[in-house]
């Protein structure tokens, strides 16, 4: 039995332009007869900003209740499938969950939301994805993006009809192609990795890994050293989202792997 120690620092504002916050995000522990696991989300819902609030928060609530469902069956000693199929699965409820109160509600018709989460449990970490939020692993000096962005621009980059530079100021760059909520059903990015001491995790909406670049993140993850302190990152970089503009609702979640 092996539980994850970590760091953490998260926040959440709604920028320079917006004037509602429409991103939600959750950071929640489960102790379990296995071990405790650690259940970090972001969420950056669309639609209205009284249908995003909803179907961001939706979306974390959700996933909330299917995973303490799943450890609540790990600690009446039944028979659970593995995390990331549960993991999978919370997804699927949860878009089920928001297209369903779409269809209830005319006012809400036609809103959904991205969905990022990683949950450490037994010495690994597994995640699940929809949008163009992300999740970045910060490694031996090196940050890595282990999501993929599910939107117009990055299809475009990967068929090799954009550049990478060019993606960052198209027009169609905030267009995302797959969204909880939107569609009855939505194909879920699903992976596992061993986690490592020292290991850095960053859960981030595109209000900050929009204006905030891959090299600033790496370039301030490399400056903490030693002395770590994810909250003082979190806060430094929604700082210099806003400073750039705050075009958009700021979230991040940054975790550092202990032990």
């Amino acid at each position: 039995m092996q539980t994850l120690s970590t760091q953490l620092g998260h926040g959440s504002h709604p920028g320079r332009v917006r004037e509602s916050n429409e991103d939600y995000h959750r950071i929640k522990s489960f102790p379990s007869p296995r071990g405790t696991l650690q259940l970090m989300a972001v969420a950056d819902g669309m639609g209205g900003a009284v249908a995003g609030e909803k179907a961001s928060k939706l979306a974390i609530e959700t996933l909330t209740e299917v995973i303490s469902g799943y450890v609540a069956a790990i600690s009446q000693g039944r028979e659970v499938i593995a995390l990331e199929r549960a993991l999978e699965r919370a997804f699927t409820v949860a878009n089920r969950a928001i297209y369903a109160a779409g269809l209830d509600n005319p006012q809400l018709g036609g809103m959904g939301t991205t969905l990022t989460a990683l949950v450490f449990f037994e010495g690994r970490g597994v995640f699940a994805h929809v949008g163009d939020s992300r999740l970045h692993l910060y490694r031996n000096g090196h940050l890595m993006q282990l999501s993929q962005d599910h939107s117009w621009v990055a299809e475009q980059v990967a068929r090799g009809f954009l550049s990478l530079e060019d993606a960052e100021q198209h027009a169609y760059r905030n267009i995302i192609t797959r969204a909880l909520g939107t569609k009855p059903q939505v194909n879920v990015d699903v992976g596992v990795l061993q986690v490592n001491p020292g290991d850095v995790f960053l859960l981030s909406t595109d209000g900050l890994h929009g204006p905030v670049t891959p090299e600033d993140l790496e370039a301030e993850l490399g400056r903490q050293g030693k002395g770590f302190d994810p909250q003082a990152a979190v806060d430094y970089w929604i700082a210099l989202a806003n400073q750039r503009g705050g075009p958009d609702n700021i979230t991040a979640i940054l975790a550092k792997v202990t032990g």
